[in-house]
């Protein structure tokens, strides 16, 4: 499976009781909550351009799902004070979400009625729940659709492995601030600069590149034991969890972390999605050819990132079934996803499903994991903070794709939008001074920490896999 795999079983294994509450506030039972949560999930993975991490998926399940509750007669008013009330939206909000859905005269949610709401949402996300069918097959159709979208737009299957977020951005005390615009964030380049403030504009990847430079990925095969490094007392820390599905392969999470000797709590801008994994100290798999993803981290916190949470992996992502998988695909003929009936479709899966069991378990040995972070600070790490003050934390996706972030709701930036998020090809494509604007703010140069950015390398973390019993 690619990225959009690892973010999809994430979200259904982490934040599918929120995505439960969240539909029951809109249909009032809860079989039919978890039906329409489940529904969400298939239509947003769906989409030729799947949400890059769990937060990101999670918003648009929650609009889709307000969306279509909006379409039954007498749902939109609710809708539409749902999205008021939980997600901090205001008129225009709410009308580029439900659209020709939108009630006539929209409603006013008095502070009572936003509490009770959000009382009854953080009670009821409490409340663990699971997919119906079971993750794997409420995957299953997404799984289908998502290789037929990929297919049209002519950009083949996914194959990267990418972006997981970090498990429950979304919790119970982070719900969004009503005091916010209606994009989460707080208008830029209104007020004229101060004469002390720093004008500042987010381009972190330069920065990043230049601590990158004199690193050098090792090959698979190659033997590889590097001594941990620190930058400014700071050292990466990974976090492995092991997903077993008796009916799906096994599914490896890799979140990154950073930890330090100062106890006291403190961000850093850097890097979580650069890895090598070795099995017995040779290399197996290594994340040479991903982008940088660089997102705001707290330091000795295992919940730490605002968004961006690393990757996932397979068996099928060593580096000894390459060769293998490509091969396997030429085998294989696509259907035609317009015309291609159910039993089509799910032999084609079926035929994945098949193939990636015929790898068999992960080969047996000790796995090591390096996080390997390029960590900034300067200006980027103070302009990240302010972000992240005005609700904006999805900096690993503004620095690739303005596109799928809260800005492209600010209205400098709406007019060069166009397509739609539902079918799943939205794209953003502002000017370049425009962009430079909307991501400019005033930093004050008190919060600039004047440390030299440079390269982190975690201790190994090990992982030791015991040889099955014939």
């Amino acid at each position: 499976m690619g990225a959009w795999h690892s973010t999809y079983a994430n979200l259904l294994r982490t934040r599918f009781s929120a995505l439960v509450a969240y539909a029951e506030l809109l249909e009032d039972d809860r079989g039919a909550a978890r039906e329409l949560a489940q529904s969400a999930t298939v239509a947003v993975f769906s989409r030729r351009k799947a949400p890059r991490d769990t937060r990101v998926a999670e918003i648009a399940c929650r609009e889709w799902m307000a969306a279509h509750a909006a379409q039954d007669p007498g749902a939109a008013g609710p809708a539409a004070t749902v999205l008021m009330a939980i997600d901090g939206k205001d008129a225009d909000g709410v009308r580029a979400i439900l659209k020709k859905s939108t009630p006539q005269h929209l409603p006013e949610p008095s502070a009572e009625d936003i509490t009770a709401l959000r009382t009854r949402f953080a009670a009821t996300a409490s409340a663990y729940a699971v997919p119906g069918a079971g993750v794997n097959s409420v995957m299953a159709p997404a799984q289908a659709k998502h290789r037929s979208a990929m297919l049209s737009a002519g950009v083949g299957t996914v194959a990267a492995v990418g972006a997981v977020a970090v498990a429950g951005w979304f919790g119970l005390n982070h719900l969004p601030n009503l005091l916010t615009s209606a994009n989460g964030t707080t208008p830029s380049g209104s007020a004229s600069p101060s004469a002390t403030a720093l004008s500042v504009t987010w381009n972190p990847l330069p920065e990043s590149k230049k601590v990158l430079d004199d690193f050098t990925f090792p090959e698979c095969g190659e033997t590889y034991t590097p001594a941990s490094q620190a930058v400014n007392g700071i050292t990466p820390q990974p976090y492995v969890t092991i997903e077993s599905d008796p009916e799906y392969e096994t599914f490896v999470m890799v979140t990154p972390g950073f930890v330090s000797e100062d106890p006291d709590p403190t961000q850093v801008l850097a890097g979580g999605s650069t890895y090598v994994i070795t099995l017995d100290d040779k290399v197996v798999f290594t994340t040479e050819d991903y982008d940088v993803y660089l997102d705001l981290y707290t330091v000795n916190n295992p919940m730490g990132s605002a968004s961006y949470g690393g990757m996932g992996f397979s068996r099928a992502r060593m580096c000894d079934v390459q060769d293998e998988r490509v091969e396997f695909e030429k085998t294989l003929e696509e259907p035609d996803w317009a015309t291609a009936t159910e039993e089509e479709i799910e032999a084609y899966s079926e035929a994945w499903n098949d193939f990636d069991e015929s790898l068999g378990d992960f080969p047996a040995g000790t796995y090591k994991v390096y996080q390997i972070s390029p960590i900034v600070f300067g200006e980027q790490l103070a302009l990240g903070k302010v972000f992240a003050s005005e609700q904006l934390t999805d900096l690993a996706s503004l620095t690739y794709d303005i596109s799928w972030t809260n800005l492209a709701q600010d209205p400098r930036v709406s007019p060069y939008c166009t397509g739609d998020k539902y079918v799943g090809d939205f794209k953003c494509d502002p000017p370049a001074d425009v962009l430079k604007e909307v991501l400019t703010r005033e930093v004050d140069p008190s919060t600039v920490d004047d440390t030299p950015s440079g390269l982190g390398i975690s201790e190994p973390l090990e992982q030791v896999v015991e040889a099955t019993e014939e």
